[in-house]
């Protein structure tokens, strides 16, 4: 069955499907829309959650939960035959930055508008400035600069700074301050990539995953596997060399995880070849996902109303970059 958990507060406030390892019928209506990308990337915008059904009470003091921290939990529990309760998981965590209510008729519906990183600031933008301070020395690799700023500005934070390309340099010292993660991600992408000027090279990038802060410039090695019956419909080329697919909403896959599409559903014997049943994807081979996009209307009933989109494109051994 279809899952969701949004806990706000520290769970002083909380909204599910599922409690005490049960499905609950009359869970509130939901409607989900969570972008997931590097913070140097246009689609890293404010992820958008919609509980309908609440108590006038809460619409009335909507504004009090601005700033508050929330998670969202998404994908499916037990109940149907497909259904992976593994692939559930954390889906986006952070900070209110909106919170509105809506009376229309007899219904009653409690927006949020979630920003990741730092808490917002009264009547900020999200990413409120942080003033992170680099001091790339000259000489010095990326790898201790980045993460000795980040883990200064982000306390709290476990800050995973994997080992970045050993010709990341400074060529001259490079002080600077930047105004939060996604102003200093912008310049570590765009001076990776001035120095490593490989077009197979993707860049420093930054991403927050929950309570962590991931930096790396090369694909996580671990393939992990797609599954022909987790496949919601064909993936299909989106540009050179990127791909899209949907899957059923999961939360087990993240940024720069690598990933191998199924090659077949059927397997026949030479005696029953048969060309009437399309028995593969239409991309084949191994992918690195770029950025994720969860898709939910909790009560739509179709199956494309509680998934997640991967935009993804092909290392090396598929035939592209990495």
């Amino acid at each position: 069955m279809r899952y969701y958990r949004i806990e706000i507060d520290g769970g002083s406030t909380v909204f599910t499907s599922f409690d005490r390892g049960q499905n609950l019928p009359g869970a509130l209506q939901v409607e989900l829309d969570i972008p997931v990308a590097p913070m140097h990337s246009p689609a890293n915008a404010g992820a958008f959650v919609k509980v309908w059904g609440i108590p006038l009470s809460m619409i009335s003091q909507a504004k009090n939960l601005t700033g508050k921290k929330i998670k969202v939990y998404g994908g499916f529990q037990k109940g149907l035959p497909l259904a992976n309760p593994k692939q559930a998981g954390l889906l986006v965590q952070g900070y209110i930055f909106q919170a509105f209510g809506n009376w229309l008729g007899t219904d009653m519906s409690l927006d949020l508008v979630i920003t990741v990183g730092a808490p917002p600031a009264q009547d900020a933008p999200p990413n409120p400035p942080k003033n992170l301070s680099l001091d790339w020395k000259k000489g010095q690799t990326l790898d201790g600069a980045i993460k000795s700023t980040l883990t200064t500005g982000y306390p709290g934070f476990t800050v995973n700074v994997q080992t970045l390309n050993g010709n990341l340099v400074a060529p001259e010292d490079s002080p600077g301050i930047y105004t939060g993660a996604r102003s200093l991600a912008e310049f570590l992408f765009a001076a990776s990539k001035s120095i490593i000027n490989k077009p197979d090279y993707q860049g420093v990038q930054i991403a927050f995953d929950g309570n962590t802060i991931n930096v790396y410039d090369q694909p996580n090695t671990t393939p992990k596997a797609i599954d022909f019956v987790d496949l919601i419909g064909q993936p299909t080329w989106i540009q050179a060399p990127s791909i899209a697919f949907k899957c059923a909403m999961r939360a087990d896959i993240v940024l720069n995880d690598t990933v191998t599409m199924p090659k077949t559903l059927i397997t026949n014997s030479a005696q029953a070849q048969s060309s009437l049943i399309n028995q593969s994807v239409t991309q084949q081979g191994t992918f690195v996902i770029s950025s994720i996009h969860h898709f939910g209307n909790f009560r739509q009933r179709d199956a494309y109303s509680w998934v997640t989109e991967f935009n993804a494109f092909p290392t090396k051994t598929t035939g592209g970059t990495s």
